[in-house]
């Protein structure tokens, strides 16, 4: 049995993103579960570790400061495979700006299938506060199928309490990754990759429900019918084809001139996320 209180000095983390998942997350501080060694640890708007041991000694080390309720209407922003939270962190920035409570979750996005990402972004959801009454999703890349897998499932305890507003999928390979077959030639890269990248090859992205709430897309071009990558079809970003975006359904679509690695912090997508979640329009006039 762990303890429950481990050492713990406020100092840097190291890092360790495919090796803890957050499980409770309030305006920029969280609380993450180790998948090795199943303890938790508490973790400053910084990464700086402030606690370690059980889940209740973090979040009563939390509890301790008092610090204000976030805004009403929560925005989760997940990111896709081999990233993490930092990713978003432009976008943050803007969302709390805009009057969001931007909630950016780490995620070990290799370790585990799509519905485990799930199970995990919807104990994160429970722990929002008693005065969250909207949640919004934000998502990049494979997070968008974490996202929509979450949202087909009925009877959480949040389901019951907040409000759902809309989603937005940023270069998300809604109609599956065409290069997941491609990796298949690369074994070693692609059982490394995880149980999730193998859900999204071709045959099987159409497993994922299609969205029950608002939704747009943004992918990203070259301008190019012929794209940046010549392993995928049509116009790219480089990752995903922007065919494989588009959703029927959409309140909007948007095509954007940028890479996959970079869209979720590119300016124009930021401008278009917030405008949005306000109006349903990804075009900003």
């Amino acid at each position: 049995m762990l303890p429950e209180r481990l050492p713990s000095l406020t100092l840097p983390t190291l890092g360790g993103k495919q090796l803890w998942a957050d499980l409770w997350v309030r305006s920029g501080w969280r609380i993450q579960r180790s998948l090795i060694t199943g303890h938790h640890r508490l973790l400053g708007p910084r990464d700086l570790r402030f606690a370690a041991g059980s889940f209740a000694h973090c979040l009563e080390t939390f509890d301790r400061r008092s610090l204000p309720d976030p805004p009403a209407h929560a925005v989760l922003c997940l990111h896709g495979i081999f990233r993490s939270k930092d990713s978003f962190n432009p976008m943050a920035r803007a969302l709390e700006a805009a009057g969001y409570h931007a909630v950016t979750v780490n995620y070990p996005s290799t370790r585990r299938p799509l519905a485990g990402h799930a199970d995990q972004i919807s104990t994160v959801l429970d722990g929002l506060p008693a005065t969250t009454t909207r949640v919004s999703f934000v998502t990049h890349s494979m997070g968008g199928m974490v996202a929509r897998t979450l949202l087909a499932r009925e009877g959480a305890p949040w389901r019951d309490r907040i409000a759902l507003g809309r989603l937005l999928l940023i270069a998300t390979p809604n109609r599956g990754a065409d290069i997941v077959p491609w990796l298949e030639c690369l074994p070693a890269l692609y059982h490394a990759a995880g149980p999730a990248l193998r859900e999204l090859h071709p045959a099987r992205a159409s497993a994922v429900p299609p969205p029950a709430l608002p939704f747009a897309t943004i992918a990203g071009v070259r301008g190019d019918p012929r794209g940046w990558n010549p392993l995928l079809p049509g116009d790219d970003d480089l990752t995903v084809a922007a065919a494989s975006v588009r959703l029927d359904g959409a309140e909007d679509h948007l095509d954007v001139p940028a890479l996959h690695t970079f869209i979720a912090a590119d300016p124009r997508v930021i401008r278009a996320a917030i405008h949005y979640l306000a109006t349903g329009s990804l075009r900003v006039r």
